[in-house]
């Protein structure tokens, strides 16, 4: 029995207060022996494990489960990484180190395609649109939720990028010999104001035409041909007014002239998106604000507002929807427009037209103008402003005195029932061809205008709103009774001799400008900056204009010859007949 072998149970030793060796267990019996820390979280199920666990689980399983991502990614060997944990260390060894992505799922599947391409997408998904760039980004695709966040950008429609970066021109190119003075950033204009508390009124002169009703009736199934009346509006600029020559001589207490549609650009500058210029003479201490004739205050822009303007090109193809040949059909059918609407009478006002006193029933070369203008004299005084005591007013200074006069239009009258005569001012709106290049995305006027005329003119205050805000500011300041807009479109597309009427709308001035979204005193403070701008400069000539491509106005100082003889026998122009209107 001696020689069987013998087994003897080992000693437990017991640790009820915890988790470990007990206090009665010796330390040497720790000697010698590695111990690796482990978590609750580490699998120790497995008596030994063979596994390297730098090989990937897709490598080990031969390409099984792939889509079994994240499971049995993070799985812990016993001991929490005992394959390496009794392994020499480099101390600065780059690969210890891990980056954390934080990212989720699906961001990292569009990350890693966006890189590597999807490789396991089928080339059905591929030609039914189902991929992750999508052309029209689709929600529903597998790349369409999550597009945008991916860094892939939704397509809408072709070059598409290359929209809103027309370039436009100056209407005029300063030279070298052209000193800039100051520039004025329309993000400080918006904020100005200022009231104008007290008009004046110079007197009327010329005749106008007095309104018929039975233009009240016509709208698309009753229209009226536009006629060809051959009419001739003078556009002087004020220092060829007689009548403001008359006041800068005789009147010294008014020292800045003016026209009303200079003034109206000004007013209207902020929302203004193509070039102009106003020409500033300094003559002692008066102030003109001039246009140059032919320039771009001359010709009303058709869809300057819109997101593809009209082209400029004046090749035979798209020659009568360019951007000159439609403001000369625009301004010649305004002129056009108010002749026609204006035939029920006459009214003369209180004086003859002043371009008109040379004029003599032999003289065949004169022209006769057919307008009417009223003109009023604004007090811009910085104390007529916050004063309403008359005693004030009288004891400012000379030097803090400032009075505009300004020439403005009368286009026709209403006539009311037991009320005196409505003053009109009337413009008309233009349609080409909205298919054409610079359409502006309008609706068809012929269908749409009766059903839907809150969409029509919406969309004329965006495609151009710029002209709109500026015949609202000359309504009110010829203090127009109404501001009355006709609807006037081709007969054809493809021809711009013919057109037709096919409506109108009517507003009050005031009421038109709040719809347009803006405001009389903002105005008024733009025109009070200018002028106190101005009458600080020293005695010469000088250039307002609007920079083409970003929202400034720029002041520049020029030679005393720039512009005289740009045009200066052309200071009118009459309306083309239906033979001439052919050639253009």
């Amino acid at each position: 029995m001696s020689g069987l072998p013998s087994f003897s149970l080992p000693t437990i030793f017991d640790n009820p207060k915890g988790w470990g060796p007990s206090n009665s267990q010796p330390p040497s019996s720790f000697k010698d022996i590695p111990y690796v820390p482990f978590s609750k979280g580490d699998k120790v199920n497995r008596v030994a494990n063979w596994i390297n666990p730098t090989e990937s689980r897709d490598q080990r399983d031969g390409g099984r489960n792939r889509g079994r991502q994240g499971r049995d990614g993070g799985q812990q060997t016993y001991g929490s990484n005992s394959a390496s944990a009794f392994v020499y260390q480099v101390e600065e060894d780059e690969e210890s180190f891990s980056l954390v992505d934080n990212r989720g799922a699906a961001l990292k599947k569009i990350a890693v395609r966006a890189i590597q391409g999807d490789r396991g997408k089928s080339r059905g998904d591929s030609i039914r649109g189902r991929g992750d760039m999508q052309r029209l980004g689709h929600a529903g695709g597998r790349g369409g939720k999550f597009a945008n966040a991916g860094g892939f950008r939704k397509r809408f429609g072709w070059r598409d990028f290359d929209r809103n970066q027309h370039r436009r021109y100056a209407s005029v190119k300063p030279t070298d010999d052209w000193s800039l003075i100051q520039e004025i950033e329309f993000s400080r204009m918006v904020n100005l104001s200022f009231s104008v508390n007290n008009v004046k009124e110079m007197g009327t002169y010329g005749n106008a035409g007095v309104y018929d009703h039975a233009y009240d009736r016509v709208n698309t199934r009753l229209e009226r041909p536009l006629k060809v009346s051959g009419s001739v509006r003078y556009n002087a600029t004020a220092s060829e007014d007689p009548v403001l020559s008359k006041l800068s001589e005789k009147n010294s207490d008014i020292n800045v002239f003016a026209t009303d549609s200079v003034i109206a650009t000004l007013m209207a500058s902020t929302v203004s998106s193509s070039a102009w210029d106003i020409v500033v003479n300094r003559v002692g201490d008066k102030l003109f604000l001039d246009k140059r004739d032919g320039g771009p205050l001359d010709l009303p822009l058709v869809n300057e507002n819109a997101v593809e303007l009209p082209p400029e090109s004046s090749d035979k193809a798209g020659s009568i929807n360019s951007a000159t040949m439609l403001a000369l059909e625009s301004r010649d059918i305004t002129r056009n427009y108010i002749k026609q609407i204006t035939s029920k009478g006459v009214v003369e006002l209180d004086n003859p037209n002043p371009f008109n006193e040379d004029y003599s029933a032999n003289d065949e070369e004169k022209t006769v103008d057919d307008n009417a203008y009223r003109y009023r004299v604004f007090d811009l005084s910085a104390d007529a402003a916050s004063s309403d005591n008359e005693g004030e007013e009288d004891a400012a200074s000379e030097s803090e005195r400032c009075f505009m006069a300004v020439r403005t239009e009368i286009d026709g009258f209403a006539p009311s029932a037991g009320q005196t005569q409505k003053q009109l001012f009337i413009r008309a709106l233009t349609q080409h061809d909205i298919s054409a290049v610079g359409g502006g995305s309008a609706l068809d006027w012929r269908a749409k205008l009766d059903s839907q005329r809150g969409a029509v003119i919406a969309t004329e205050m965006k495609n151009n709103g710029t002209k709109l805000a500026r015949w609202a500011f000359q309504a009110i300041l010829a203090n127009a009774d109404q501001l009355r807009v006709g609807f006037v479109s081709r007969a054809s597309p493809r021809d711009r001799t013919r057109h037709g009427i096919l409506g109108f709308q009517s507003y009050t001035p005031t009421d038109f400008i709040t719809q347009l979204g803006l405001n009389e005193f903002k105005a008024w403070g733009i025109i009070k900056a200018v002028v106190d701008m101005c009458l600080k400069l020293s005695e010469g000539r000088y250039v307002i204009m609007r920079d083409p491509n970003r929202p400034v106005i720029c002041l520049y100082s020029v030679p005393q010859g720039t512009f005289d003889d740009d045009g200066a026998d052309d200071a009118s122009t009459a309306a083309p007949t239906a033979d001439d209107a052919a050639d253009f």
